[in-house]
């Protein structure tokens, strides 16, 4: 009978135990359904309070497109500049080329009073020539028998003691001749008719413009993209292009700007391009994703940052700094967006990061 009793004890207590929990349900907060219209999605902004909400904006989709994609970086113009000295003293008595004319590899640019090294020149030249014809002649008498093998040993060793001293005399005559070291432009002649120079004193100075080289400096990330040999436009000043490759890149970072210097070469013929002209360098840095948006587009953050206002999950504005991989005449071409983007469109001042907003989408390409 006892065990009865407790059972149906514990059966009340239970029955009594559910209604209690349900009467606290009824009587408080009711719990709130959640239903699949309600979900923020790309294109509905989330239902809610009125406040903080930005209104109907208008987008733009915008979908990337493979794309060669090139690194801009400012630059200047530098070239190679040699000073060209005189390997002996004496007195100026030539200066046969003005400032500014373009030399070619060897030529005089500045000359010291002869000490008869022109006439030893001559001199050897005319040894060697006959100690070239003797020599040929024993050589010819020997296939015949008319002379002996040694006579030929020793007319091979006149000429080979002609040629020194034929080299002999043209370095002591180089001495006193300053000569250019490559093809360039004579840029400043610092020697003057009739002055005595001593031994390693300058001539001139001479500026190597072809190939020009255009110099900039790149951040740690921009580096790590870059690969010696790569192509390169380099857009100067008046709006022309011309095409270059990377020389080299920097192993090292500049300790003070922690850029890595880059080095750009470019043909340069007619030396049109002069030391000292800036440029934007653009550097190909392989094919990649990028969409292709107007100018007007590109706006400024509260940070200062360049970038695109696009539509962010849950109708919100978002911000996205680009990274201008391109420039043409239909738009400029960024990276930085997802794929398929939707950009608030132009001539809407007033959005900024952050803000919910109704969105209004088109389908028409960003870029035009």
């Amino acid at each position: 009978m006892p065990r009865i009793l407790s059972i149906l004890l514990g059966g009340i207590a239970l029955i009594a135990a559910i209604v209690g929990i349900r009467s606290l349900v009824s009587g408080g907060e009711s719990v709130a359904r959640v239903q699949a219209n309600t979900v923020p999605t790309l294109d509905k902004a989330l239902p809610g309070t009125p406040e903080g909400h930005g209104g109907t904006v208008e987008f733009i989709r915008s979908r990337a497109q493979p794309r060669t994609q090139y690194l801009s970086l400012g630059g200047r113009s530098e070239a190679e500049m040699a000073p060209v000295a005189f390997g002996a003293a004496g007195k100026v008595t030539q200066l046969p080329v003005a400032e500014g004319t373009i030399v070619e590899a060897g030529a005089l640019l500045c000359g010291l009073e002869g000490n008869g090294g022109g006439n030893r020149v001559k001199q050897a030249e005319g040894t060697l020539a006959r100690a070239r014809e003797t020599h040929a002649k024993n050589v010819e008498w020997l296939s015949k028998g008319f002379v002996s093998q040694a006579r030929v040993k020793l007319s091979k060793t006149a000429v080979d003691e002609a040629v020194a001293a034929l080299e002999a005399a043209k370095g002591e005559l180089s001495q006193r001749q300053a000569v250019a070291p490559f093809r360039g432009v004579f840029e400043k002649r610092t020697a003057t008719m009739g002055e005595f120079v001593t031994l390693g004193g300058i001539c001139g100075v001479v500026v190597r413009l072809d190939p020009i080289t255009f110099v900039a400096g790149a951040s740690e990330k921009q580096a790590l993209r870059i690969r010696t040999g790569a192509p390169v436009r380099v857009k100067l000043p008046d709006g022309r292009e011309v095409a270059g490759v990377v020389a080299k890149l920097a192993s090292v970072a500049d300790p003070q700007t922690r850029n890595f210097e880059v080095k750009v070469s470019v043909p340069n013929g007619d030396n049109g391009i002069p030391v000292g002209r800036t440029a934007e360098i653009k550097i190909n840095i392989g094919l990649g994703k990028a969409h292709r948006i107007t100018q007007a587009l590109l706006k400024a953050d509260a940070m200062g940052r360049i970038g695109v206002y696009y539509l962010d999950v849950g109708g919100v504005i978002g911000f996205a700094p680009a990274d201008i991989v391109d420039e043409t005449p239909d738009g400029v071409w960024v990276t930085g967006l997802p794929d398929d983007a939707q950009l608030v469109a132009e001539g809407q001042p007033d959005v900024q990061t952050g803000l919910r907003v109704t969105p209004v989408v088109r389908e028409s390409p960003a870029g035009g």
